[in-house]
């Protein structure tokens, strides 16, 4: 396995976890806004930027693999 697939293994898994996280994050705020809840600043922005950090990540590991298979 070359170092390229480790890292592209890596950083996929990566933006699968921010993914999640941001989802929940913006479910929690939701959850506490309709509570009427004051909403931790974290909270709200984790649900703002994880989800285009997330997909950043995907582009990046569809380019890596296109690369990889170019070099093939």
């Amino acid at each position: 396995m070359s170092t390229l697939s480790v890292t592209l293994s890596v950083v996929s898994r990566l933006a699968i976890g921010v993914a999640v996280v941001s989802t929940l994050a913006l479910a929690a705020t939701l959850v506490l806004y309709f509570q009427e809840i004051s909403i931790p600043p974290f909270l709200m922005i984790l649900g703002v930027w994880g989800l285009p950090v997330a997909f950043l990540l995907g582009v990046a590991v569809v380019i890596g693999n296109v690369i990889r298979r170019r070099n093939n």
